[in-house]
């Protein structure tokens, strides 16, 4: 937690973007995503999707750390990170929204994406 906050932190203060600093930016996040956010074994976890296009896009299919996903509405989803807590996603959801401002949060459980307000009562009931 104090690494991902550390890094946002230091990421937060490089906000103003053109277009092409935006892609750098975007490239700069997803490589730096430490590993402990990038993929987890957990049943269920929070990941922020950043685009849903109806074709791929070249530039986000070669993100490091990106996930890519098809679903039954025949969009190509893309989401970074993998967050065993909400709060750490919204964390990293707002520093992605300074280059993706319809950035959100998807909760993923047993590798299906499931409604918010149920992750979020899961995630209570554990605690």
């Amino acid at each position: 937690m104090k690494t991902l906050s550390l890094f946002l932190f230091i990421l937060f203060h490089i906000v103003q973007f053109s277009a092409q600093e935006r892609t750098d930016y975007l490239k700069y996040m997803a490589k730096s995503l430490p590993d402990t956010y990038a993929k987890s074994n957990a049943n269920l976890f929070f990941t922020v999707q950043i685009s849903a296009l109806s074709k791929k896009n070249r530039s986000l299919d070669s993100l490091k750390n990106i996930n890519i996903y098809k679903e039954k509405d025949n969009l190509i989803k893309y989401r970074l990170g993998e967050f065993t807590t909400y709060k750490n996603a919204v964390e990293f959801k707002k520093m992605l929204r300074s280059v993706c401002r319809d950035a959100f949060i998807v909760p993923i459980k047993n590798g299906k994406r499931i409604h918010i307000k149920q992750a979020l009562k899961e995630v209570s009931d554990i605690l």
